[in-house]
């Protein structure tokens, strides 16, 4: 009798053979790993998603409200009186989105607001608690030091003060340390700038007698002013 033999096929890489069914090769069925595939289309997102977060916070900005013009103490302000600018987003802004503009408009100003700064509600009041008869606002420029305190606040009491200046090598009796020009009340309170040049610098608006506008107004110009501030009911 004669007998039938299967020939074996060459074993393929993965160490199977493969086997002729009815004239017909059939070939095993090569092992895949997802996993990878799977690892390489996250990493993918991944790195999409991170680029988009980054974009974003680099290029997110604010709106936000500055005066467009100067602004004299106690002017009424409406909406002619100030722009809309973007800012980048910053931690502790205090300003006047354009959504807000009902919070200042009809308000007049605490004092003084030069052109382009960034406006918030505390450098406003009621129209009817605009500056007094016979008193006036003016705007100084403190650096650190002569300001007596980092929470000096609208409404504290304080004497205007104008420090002697000293030069250097003089023999001359040196004068007065310092000379108090007026008492008065601060008006409004803002730092001025973000820069490390601008650290601990404020720009105070001072209501006081109208008499001593001029003194006041030429010792902050030569950087002589300095404030102190006075106790409950002084």
């Amino acid at each position: 009798m004669a007998r039938t033999t299967e020939a074996l096929r060459p074993a393929s890489p993965n160490g199977e053979r493969a086997a002729r069914t009815g004239g017909l090769e059939v070939t095993p069925a090569v092992r895949r790993r997802p996993t990878w595939a799977i690892a390489g289309i996250g990493l993918i997102v991944l790195a999409m998603l991170l680029g988009a977060w980054v974009f974003a916070a680099q290029s997110s900005t604010t709106q936000v409200l500055v005066a467009a013009r100067d602004l004299d103490a106690g002017e009424v302000v409406t909406s002619a009186d100030f722009r809309v600018v973007e800012l980048s987003n910053a931690g502790g802004l205090r300003a006047v989105q354009p959504a807000e503009q009902s919070l200042i408009v009809g308000k007049a100003t605490r004092g003084p607001v030069p052109a382009g700064t960034v406006l918030n509600s505390g450098l406003f009041v009621d129209a009817g608690q605009s500056v007094p008869a016979g008193e006036v606002v003016v705007g100084v420029a403190l650096d650190p030091g002569a300001s007596p305190s980092t929470q000096l606040s609208a409404g504290n009491r304080v004497e205007v003060l104008a420090v002697a200046r000293t030069v250097a090598g003089s023999t001359q009796a040196a004068p007065a340390t310092a000379q108090v020009i007026a008492t008065g009340t601060v008006w409004a309170v803002e730092p001025i700038g973000t820069g490390a040049s601008s650290a601990g610098r404020v720009w105070v608006s001072l209501l006081i007698p109208q008499g001593a506008h001029g003194a006041v107004a030429q010792a902050a110009s030569e950087g002589r002013l300095s404030l102190g501030l006075l106790g409950a009911g002084s």
